[in-house]
């Protein structure tokens, strides 16, 4: 879109309720005509390019006849006020939606977009009721930020993430704004950030604590973030009564995208739903070592030009009353397939599949004898599974959003060689195998240790014998009694995904994913706190009574 055709204007401000002025850039028709709004409420910085023209274009956005306002959030580069993240996003939400509202080139009606942080501050706001917000359009995100962001509804930290989040996105302007002199050393950390991952324990982590020490980096590590605080930013119950429509976009490789379809699933207003084979940071068809034909262009079964277009068919329904003309209100990527789907809800309807684990003792690494069959074994057998705090299981591939790591597919084969590991392979396939759903596992294990932890990675085994991740998960839980077998029943996570004839389903088992989680050090403590630990096994079990189990939910023809 060429300059003369629109007009743009920077730091215009917003005052809120509570005096605090809010700055954003507005780009809006160069007219004389009211036109509906569309906000996106960040923290990281409304000029840069990427919230522009990258993840979505403000251009056509504009062109299509909408004003669009980028507003940095309390707190952060040229709002005022202090910033802690999500505490304050519900009420200034609110605030900047009626505030967008009464802009003199404004007709009132206001649509919010924006992805991850600024996916919750849409779902924020909303939760509040604002009258002039019609609609919004929340990106890979999440409703429960410290609990869905850490993935810590169990106990284990996603310590990686927010590690990289806390100090590479968020620090630097926090010691600017305050003149702090220790800003001008922010980037030599960044710049070592995937090697300090590896630092414990986390709560004394060295950049935070010469940099920052009274950051609320410490106050999440330490469990110590306020009673009240946690209730505000927890939208699931509030979502629940909300009636603005949304449309939610999920990625296949997507850090959040647990929480994005657990958010889908509880609101209750007008949705659509896409999940694309995107990453947190890749939406072009790139994940990993794997490309995905119309993963960028052409989307869905009705071929959506992209994501723009989409959200401005998503907006033009709700602000401009003109016709959706989508098929269906749910849009998956079919990964294996390189083709899209719509279906009527999520999740579609499916058959079950179950996978059971075998092995004769001695199911470590890939060339050992684990199997996955299709009914349970008579006989009950186990195998140890090795933990050393010193040496723990690398963090590869998957949903990530980690310094040093990428997100997507990756070749796992010299990971299911180490022998902490265990791996369980099914015979060649002897036609399509299509799952579409969550992948559930149902697992026997014990320990003789206060915490279990387990991950859990189901991978695609090629014709060339290289193995690619498809869905995983991480989870610990406290031990009741030492060396008891107790069952633990998990959500893999989620997909559509074609394993093709001939190849292998395959199925890992390990104690450990570093550094992307806390790692148990085996005496009731973790890396989060503590550095000190001492090898331990856990025990696997199959067959007999503790028959352990794969989960797949398998596409109805």
């Amino acid at each position: 879109m060429k300059a003369e055709n629109h007009i743009m204007e920077q730091d215009v401000e917003c005052r809120l309720s509570d005096g605090t002025i809010l700055r954003a850039d507005v780009y809006r028709p160069n007219d004389h005509e009211r036109h509906p709004v569309l906000m996106i409420r960040l923290p990281y910085d409304k000029k840069t390019p990427r919230y522009y023209d990258e993840y979505l274009e403000v251009p056509r956005m504009v062109q299509a006849g909408y004003v669009v306002i980028l507003q940095d959030v309390r707190g952060r580069f040229a709002s005022e006020g202090e910033f802690y993240p999500y505490i304050h996003e519900g009420k200034d939400g609110y605030d900047s939606v009626e505030w967008a509202s009464k802009l003199p080139y404004s007709n009132g009606k206001v649509g919010l977009f924006g992805m991850s942080y600024h996916g919750y501050t849409q779902l924020a706001a909303a939760a509040e009721k604002p009258p002039s917000l019609k609609a919004i359009a929340p990106v890979m995100t999440m409703a429960e930020p410290w609990v869905d962001m850490l993935n810590s509804s169990d106990g284990a930290s996603d310590i990686g993430t927010f590690n990289t989040w806390t100090l590479a996105s968020i620090l630097p302007n926090q010691l600017e704004r305050r003149g702090d002199p220790k800003a001008a050393k922010v980037q030599v950390y960044i710049d070592n950030l995937p090697k300090l991952l590896s630092y414990a324990p986390s709560n004394e982590w060295p950049p935070m604590k010469e940099l920052d020490p009274v950051s609320f980096f410490f106050d999440v590590v330490n469990q110590k973030v306020k009673e009240d605080d946690l209730k505000r930013i927890d939208l699931n119950a509030k979502l629940q009564e909300v009636d603005i429509p949304a449309l939610f976009i999920g990625g296949w490789f997507d850090s959040l995208l647990k929480p994005t379809l657990k958010v889908y699933q509880v609101y209750n207003a007008p949705s659509m739903l896409w999940i694309g084979p995107w990453t947190h940071e890749e939406m072009g068809g790139h994940a990993g070592e794997k490309f995905f034909k119309n993963g960028a262009t052409n989307i869905g079964v009705d071929d959506v030009a992209d994501l723009t277009e989409l959200h401005i068919k998503w907006f033009d329904k709700w602000l401009k009353d003109k016709s959706l003309d989508l098929e269906k209100p749910v849009h998956l990527y079919l990964s294996g397939q390189k083709k899209w789907q719509s279906f009527d809800k999520w999740p579609p309807a499916s058959n079950t599949k179950e996978c059971f684990l075998s092995s004769e003792g001695m199911a470590k690494t890939r060339h050992g004898d684990g199997r996955l069959i299709n009914s349970p074994a008579n006989k009950q057998t186990t195998n140890q599974l090795k933990l050393d705090p010193a040496n723990p299981v690398p963090t590869r591939g998957g949903g990530v959003l980690m310094a040093g790591h990428d997100s997507g597919m990756f070749e796992q084969g010299d990971i299911q060689d180490r022998n902490d590991v265990l791996v369980y392979t099914s015979a060649p396939l002897e036609e399509d195998l299509d799952i579409i759903g969550t992948v559930r596992a149902a697992v026997w294990v014990s320990s003789s240790t206060p915490l279990m932890d387990i991950f859990l990675r189901v991978s695609d085994v090629e014709l060339t014998n290289k193995v690619y991740n498809v869905v995983d998960t991480f989870h610990r839980e406290s031990v009741a009694k030492a060396d008891e077998p107790f069952c633990v029943n998990l959500d893999v996570n989620h997909t559509a995904y074609r394993f093709k004839a001939g190849h292998c389903l395959r199925l890992e088992i390990a104690a450990s994913n570093a550094p992307r989680f806390d790692v148990n050090l085996n005496n009731g403590k973790t890396s989060k706190t503590s550095s000190a630990g001492e090898i331990a096994f856990e025990t696997v079990y199959y067959g007999g009574e503790h028959p352990s189990k794969l989960i797949l939910p398998v596409e109805k023809k």
